[in-house]
């Protein structure tokens, strides 16, 4: 089978397309025909060396799998685990994966659709509902909002009722976003800063929720500064390397509760696929490329240079 091999992480990370033979079967363990892989910021930082913490090389990364089980034909989308990060991932034609992993999908939802509901969907939807505890009339900040955790957690919120405003780094992202009907008000660069943009927005009384998928540049401290006495701010993700600045006085004077939220269980699978499925949820998909060892260093380019609204999704040959 065709597999992308990650051997040498770093700025410019050594990756190989190679031939490989299937995984064995194995008790307890199910084959997946991978039909279509999310590229994800995990996926970033594995090749740029920076999360290195349980990853051990020569790897196949990808956790975002949609598939088809071999010995029954059940099409399904995969719970991660430790796929592409602890052990083999999606970016090849067959996976080997627990069967307890295995969350199966209507044939009517397209594969790259599918491959994102677990993550980012799944993730966005325990973010938002559980950890968050959004709920209809809340005012939700979704930060890094043109990026697949972004775009999915702010759709999320709003089928959960909320008032939805985008934090975008990007002037040309803020175009795009501008006027989605799962935007209240988007928030771009130039002008004052964001967190006083919100308050702005929100007649000096701040969010309710912030959904922090950006980790970097201050952001921390600017949700944190755009919260409403007694508002939550919810950590899903680092994008860059660094510390982002955080006062401690203004956690205190808010009475603010920040909190992180990791992966997703089956039962926030199964809510992604019912949010989808009722239309409140679309899949974000900025384009879909060819497996293959040059469309991860596409994707990967394309990711680091913040080109991407949505998700980058590979599909092998056939």
């Amino acid at each position: 089978m065709k597999a992308v091999v990650l051997y040498e992480p770093g700025m410019r990370p050594s990756v190989r397309d190679e031939e490989r033979a299937a995984p064995p079967a194995a008790p307890g363990r199910a084959i997946v025909r991978v039909e279509a892989a999310g590229f994800s910021h995990h996926d970033v930082l594995v090749l740029s060396g920076v999360l290195r913490r349980g990853v051990r090389t020569p790897l196949v990364l990808g956790h975002e799998v949609a598939g088809v089980v071999e010995a029954t034909g059940e099409r399904v989308v995969v719970l991660p685990g430790g796929l592409g990060h602890a052990e083999d991932g999606g970016f090849a034609e067959r996976v080997s994966v627990p069967e307890d992993a295995l969350v199966g999908v209507p044939a009517a939802l397209p594969f790259a659709q599918a491959a994102l509901l677990a993550s980012p969907i799944g993730v966005a939807v325990k973010a938002v509902a559980d950890v968050g505890g959004v709920e209809r009339g809340h005012t939700v900040v979704v930060t890094g909002v043109s990026g697949g955790l972004g775009a999915h957690a702010a759709q999320v919120a709003r089928a959960l009722g909320a008032r939805v405003i985008g934090v975008t780094g990007s002037a040309g992202k803020q175009g795009a976003l501008e006027g989605v009907a799962w935007l209240d008000a988007v928030v771009g660069p130039g002008g004052l800063p964001w967190p006083e943009m919100v308050r702005a927005l929100t007649d000096d009384e701040g969010a309710d929720v912030v959904i922090d998928t950006v980790g970097a540049g201050g952001s921390v401290d600017g949700a944190v500064r755009s919260l409403a006495r007694g508002g939550r701010v919810v950590l899903l993700g680092q994008i860059e390397p660094g510390q982002s600045g955080l006062a401690p006085a203004e956690v205190v004077f808010r009475e603010a509760t920040i909190a992180g939220s990791l992966g997703a269980e089956r039962t926030h699978v199964e809510r992604a696929l019912a949010m989808v499925e009722a239309g409140d949820v679309v899949p974000q998909i900025d384009r879909v490329l060819p497996l293959s060892a040059a469309s991860v260093l596409d994707a990967y380019r394309l990711l680091r240079g913040r080109a991407v609204m949505g998700r980058i999704v590979l599909k092998p040959a056939g």
